[in-house]
């Protein structure tokens, strides 16, 4: 089954990752991914450029309307993802608990439909 794993952060978060001090929690982002390609359980991911150069489509009137900013007016925004495929959400758990921003700001893991919808 695949999971995605959705990341969310803040400007804060961001700092301390991509700052001069996040050196040593990009090594250990970077292994994880390897530990996880190697396992076949990597299936892909990203991280936003800038969560915040957000745009909505949301219908108004039953007419789509394109609105500046997120869906959802919040502290954390969703930051990047990571695609695995795993035998089980529980596994899946694992992983997203084990990524290094695990310990700042919140992950959500989530099932992936098949391309057929067997799932519904």
């Amino acid at each position: 089954m695949k999971y995605m794993i959705m990341m969310y952060d803040n400007a804060s978060t961001r700092e301390t990752f991509f700052g001069p001090d996040g050196a040593e929690l990009r090594e250990e982002m970077e292994a994880l991914m390897a530990e996880l390609a190697e396992s076949g359980e990597f299936i892909g991911g990203e991280g936003l450029a800038d969560p915040t150069n957000t745009k909505t489509i949301k219908p108004v009137d039953g007419v789509p309307a394109i609105t500046d900013g997120p869906l959802a007016e919040a502290k954390e925004h969703f930051g990047g993802y990571l695609m695995v495929e795993c035998e089980s959400i529980d596994r899946a758990a694992e992983i997203a608990r084990r990524w290094p921003s695990a310990r700042f700001t919140p992950l959500e893991v989530r099932p992936v439909m098949s391309q057929d919808g067997a799932e519904m």
